[in-house]
């Protein structure tokens, strides 16, 4: 791979094949070579200078800052890439033979390097202000843990493939390499799979928006809570008696999760009853239906509405549905209404039937 390499950057920069037998370079290598070494470094200040004027007119144009940051990257590895491949075919212009072979192979390398760097310095500028500028914006901590991982990981990767070339072309065999890093990462994620089961889970959490620091939800163990963290590996839940509850995401993400808050605040209540046989259904309805507009709190927006559902062994079965905007108000709103239900018969001198459970 070496071998075919430098054949194509010395037929590329090969001063004959360019410019012709009877070229003034080729008779005067040495000046030729300076000249182009010259040109190159203009070149490379009218490149940047282009670049820099015309980033600045594109960036101005949107008000995200990442596009700046990635733009501003550029201009400057683009400056030592034109240098080096001038710096290239001025040493195809002098030859030198197994000197020039070597001297063509470390600026080549050099040029992997310039790239890779570019690489790594764009990868930073999407994290810093892309990436971690979306994470300050979500009260989870898990993008925030996630976020140096995956920065780290990213720029691991961009120099192992760097690595990877350089070595190619140098004729070093990368199979083995290749071949033991395969296995050492498989190794690895065995090791780490429940880690990386419970980080990816974590993410799914995330990514389909199940939920979010600070909404209520219930477990499909019956365990009711509020989100307090979802960190790399769990999420902890505040339970209502000042609990904590720590689930492992992997576990969390198969779970069914009923959340109060989606697709909004408001929420429904049911309060079931029952009423004495011989009761007029209707008059009892028209009365419960007034106690429950009466209560402090009871949405507008939906009518409420009562409902007789069932004959039980010594009472009618109802229940009475109504609506709270705000999902925190309504277990004081579900108890009042409750007690309200359970003062109607007494008031209007009947009674509830025992014995009954809801």
């Amino acid at each position: 791979m070496a071998d075919n390499f430098t054949y194509n950057a010395t037929a590329i920069f090969d001063a004959k094949a360019t410019l012709g037998e009877n070229a003034w370079v080729v008779e005067n290598p040495i000046a030729g070579a300076v000249l182009v070494v010259l040109g190159s470094i203009v070149l490379a200040f009218i490149s940047t200078l282009a670049m820099r004027w015309l980033f600045w007119h594109v960036a101005k144009r949107t008000k995200t800052e990442l596009d700046d940051k990635v733009l501003e990257a550029l201009p400057e590895p683009t400056f030592r890439a034109i240098v080096l491949l001038g710096l290239l075919w001025a040493v195809g212009i002098l030859g030198m033979g197994g000197a020039g072979s070597l001297a063509s192979n470390i600026i080549v390398t050099l040029i992997y390097l310039v790239v890779v760097l570019a690489a790594v310095s764009i990868a930073n500028v999407f994290f810093k202000y892309g990436f971690e500028k979306l994470a300050e914006r979500t009260q989870s901590t898990l993008d925030d843990e996630i976020m140096p991982i995956a920065k780290k990981t990213t720029t691991a990767i961009i120099w192992i493939f760097g690595a990877i070339l350089i070595l190619s072309h140098w004729g070093v065999d990368i199979g083995p390499f290749l071949a033991g890093l395969g296995i050492a990462g498989l190794a690895v994620s065995f090791a780490m799979q429940d880690s990386l089961s419970n980080i990816f889970g974590g993410v799914s959490l995330i990514l389909d928006k199940t939920f979010k620091v600070g909404d209520k939800v219930e477990l499909d163990s019956g365990e009711i809570g509020v989100i307090a963290d979802v960190g790399l590996r769990s999420t902890r839940i505040r339970t209502y008696n000042n609990e904590m509850i720590t689930v492992p995401n992997s576990i969390l993400a198969k779970t069914k999760i009923k959340n109060y808050v989606q697709p909004d605040h408001s929420l429904r209540l049911v309060v079931k009853f029952g009423v004495a046989y011989g009761t007029d259904t209707e008059r009892a309805r028209k009365v419960i239906l007034s106690t429950i507009k009466g209560i402090t709190g009871i949405s507008k927006a939906q009518e409420p509405k009562v409902v007789f559902t069932s004959m039980g062994d010594s009472a009618v079965l109802g229940e009475a549905y109504f609506w709270v905007e705000d999902y925190s108000t309504g277990y004081d709103r579900w108890v009042e209404a409750t007690e309200e239900i359970y003062k109607v018969p007494r008031m209007r001198g009947g009674g509830i039937p025992s014995p009954y459970s809801s």
